[in-house]
């Protein structure tokens, strides 16, 4: 739950281009065939329209949701890009980030350095 909210708020890329194959026309705009079309995928992830509070960190929102980062069809939320060109390192990423996660969990001693306390640190995203 964690990794996914962390990639909804903050995706691996940002932009995804695209070349339409086809025409279309999208809210009134005509794509032509060979066209480049960039999917903000920042403004997607952000979207009230999709997400409650999504500039939140909640990773509890992920809690009884199906989404899944390989065969996820819902354009809301595309941290790793989606059908033919999705990113080809997306299962080792998600098992690298899970497995360093873990070790830094379970390794180390989480403790504030002396004379500091949780009130003084800012626990803003940039």
């Amino acid at each position: 739950m964690v990794v996914k909210e962390t990639l909804r708020l903050h995706p691996t890329l940002p932009l995804l281009a695209r070349e339409s194959i086809k025409y279309s026309k999208i809210d009134g705009y005509d794509i032509y065939p060979k066209t480049w079309v960039l999917i903000n995928t920042w403004a997607l992830a952000r979207n009230p329209k999709y997400w409650k509070n999504p500039e939140e960190f909640l990773p509890e929102r992920f809690k009884d949701n199906s989404f899944s980062l390989a065969e996820n069809q819902n354009f809301e939320y595309k941290p790793f890009g989606g059908g033919r060109r999705i990113c080809p390192g997306l299962n080792m990423g998600i098992v690298l980030t899970e497995l360093v996660l873990a070790h830094m969990l379970y390794t180390f001693d989480w403790d504030l350095p002396e004379g500091l306390n949780a009130e003084d640190l800012n626990m803003e995203g940039l």
